[in-house]
């Protein structure tokens, strides 16, 4: 797994300890079919564990993937001018991509 970090993104973790927590998972009312959505985090989210540090550039990124499987590229940006957040994608995409 590549891991791309945009310079805003690890801007913003390092400005909040320098750690990130990046995980997919099931909205919480879901039907059949419905994809697991990319999180994170600059906090440890509550709940979940089983997290395995990867490397990345820039900060220190933990890592919990569905059924285990892992993208070829997580890339690392921002999200929203007013309420800026860190935003994680796999494959490009906001959701994981299952096989």
């Amino acid at each position: 797994m590549r891991v791309e970090v945009s310079p805003d993104a690890a801007g913003f973790v390092a400005a909040r300890g320098g750690r990130l927590w990046v995980w997919a998972a099931y909205p919480r009312r879901c039907c059949a079919g419905v994809p697991a959505y990319m999180h994170a985090a600059t906090e440890p989210p509550r709940g979940r564990d089983g997290f395995t540090r990867v490397a990345a550039p820039g900060l220190e990124l933990w890592f919990l993937a569905p059924a285990g499987s892992r993208p070829e590229v997580l890339e690392i940006g921002m999200k929203g001018r007013r309420r800026p957040r860190v935003e994680a994608y796999w494959d490009g995409c906001l959701f994981a991509l299952n096989g």
